[in-house]
């Protein structure tokens, strides 16, 4: 006998165990640890997360997580989705355990919490997931929806040779408690105007500070042109809730590694790990720049560069769109790209196929 239950925290070793177990596929195969505490992730977050789980005789197979928060879409106040941590081992994949529920479920928990719509992003070479979720089948019951909002990358920008920061038209330096409001502000005027932006007029930036391990103040970053804040950044190290273990190398990343490490070997600079090993990374996040404007962004990145080089750090990552009016920031880099869709999910009784165009409130650090 098999059935869905929403999580307990007596959960949490068998939780930590499945995500383990079950990786992310692609050219890179990552297995997520979240140890000690799985649930820390989900606790640090504004609004309301619920977990459910598919359970067997021998355990778990299977588990899948609803976040839900306050946003923004179309300029007006929405309560704003995520789909994450879905994870079945090959036996609920072959019974289909965790898929009959699925829909049903994502039906009921729109309309109990009146979400419009989920976010939830796919790495673009799972070919397995993306023929498990996103194609349409007959058989299965009340589908969800899936509607390809954009195509994104998780960029890495990699510690190679030492780098100062060019002297431009920006002065950029690190915030203080007193720059924390007018960081608010620029933040909160960006996500407005974003599909599924982050409520900054509600505190969202002084919650990260204070509840996110690891972000402080000292570790944002301000852009000014002529006195006025132009862009920022926050730099997240998220080692306490999240670390990403490799457990292979395939296809074009095999050759990404033997050349990336061999130019790491001449200029001192910290090799990629071995499967069974993990990254150590950090992200931007609170990321906003005036106009997308990449000279702005250059120069911030370009600090932050210089501020973590030889700290251990194999790289720092940033979220960027196809084609991304931002992308020229980050030429002459190293860079390593994992490609992702993002998805705006609807049920199957409130199908939506359209959204506005525009950069997202999506956060990739959370995913």
């Amino acid at each position: 006998m098999s059935h869905l239950r929403r999580a307990t925290r007596e959960d949490n070793p068998h939780l930590l165990n499945l995500l383990g177990a079950v990786p992310m596929q692609g050219d890179l195969v990552l297995s997520t640890q979240r140890g000690p505490d799985f649930f820390r992730l989900y606790e640090m977050q504004r609004g309301e997360t619920e977990l459910w789980v598919h359970e067997v005789e021998d355990g778990l197979d299977g588990m899948g997580a609803v976040h839900v928060r306050e946003g923004w879409l179309e300029g007006k106040p929405c309560r704003v989705g995520y789909l994450g941590d879905l994870r079945t081992r090959f036996s609920a994949r072959r019974s289909r355990g965790l898929a009959r529920f699925y829909g049903p479920v994502l039906e009921e928990t729109a309309k109990r919490l009146g979400v419009e719509a989920f976010l939830t992003a796919v790495m673009a070479t799972n070919a397995a997931a993306l023929q498990a979720l996103v194609k349409r089948k007959a058989h299965r019951v009340n589908q969800p929806h899936y509607s390809l909002l954009r195509r994104f990358s998780a960029v890495s920008v990699h510690f190679t040779r030492r780098r100062k920061p060019a002297r431009g038209r920006f002065e950029v330096r690190r915030a203080t408690v007193e720059d924390v409001p007018a960081m608010e502000a620029l933040l909160d005027e960006d996500h407005r105007g974003r599909p599924f932006g982050y409520r900054y007029d509600q505190g969202e930036l002084r919650h990260r500070l204070e509840r996110w391990p690891g972000m402080s103040v000292e570790g944002c970053y301000l852009a000014f042109e002529g006195g006025k804040l132009v862009g920022c950044t926050s730099v997240w190290d998220p080692e306490a809730v999240k670390r990403y273990r490799v457990l292979a190398y395939r296809g074009a990343m095999r050759w990404t590694k033997w050349g990336y490490d061999a130019m790491a070997t001449v200029l001192r600079a910290p090799r990629l790990p071995e499967p069974g090993h993990d990254f150590r990374y950090f992200y931007l996040c609170n990321t906003s720049i005036t106009g997308d404007n990449p000279a702005i962004l250059r120069a911030l990145v370009e600090r932050v560069y210089a501020d973590h080089h030889g700290q251990g750090y194999h790289f720092f990552s940033l979220y960027l769109d196809a084609e991304d009016p931002l992308s020229p920031a980050l030429a002459g880099y190293f860079q390593r790209r994992l490609d992702f869709h993002l998805y705006a999910v609807t049920p199957a009784n409130a199908t939506r196929e359209h959204f506005p165009s525009g950069r997202t409130g999506f956060e990739m650090a959370l995913a």
